[in-house]
């Protein structure tokens, strides 16, 4: 098997999409991880969440939000989903 496989990527990033498609507030990096583990049984490093997570948004599927600290929130492209921990009003 190439170590290349898309479908295993693309499998993650389908889910990354529809745990964002399942919310109406932004989701940070670690929360997706955790979803993708609880609701998929399939255990996930959050470096791989993270990189999938910018090949959607170079696609244009999720926009990064701004949120307080180090954090990563995400949310769906076209959802006007906020963090309630945004640091602007």
């Amino acid at each position: 098997m190439p170590a290349t496989n898309p479908k295993p990527a693309e499998r993650l990033r389908l889910r990354l999409l529809s745990a964002l498609a399942g919310t109406r507030r932004s989701m940070t990096t670690a929360e997706l991880r955790d979803h993708v583990h609880e609701h998929f049984a399939e255990p996930v490093v959050i470096e791989a969440v993270y990189r999938n997570l910018t090949v959607l948004e170079r696609r244009g599927d999720v926009r990064r939000c701004d949120g307080p600290g180090r954090d990563a929130y995400w949310t769906a492209a076209g959802t006007t989903a906020r963090s309630g921990r945004s640091r602007r009003a």
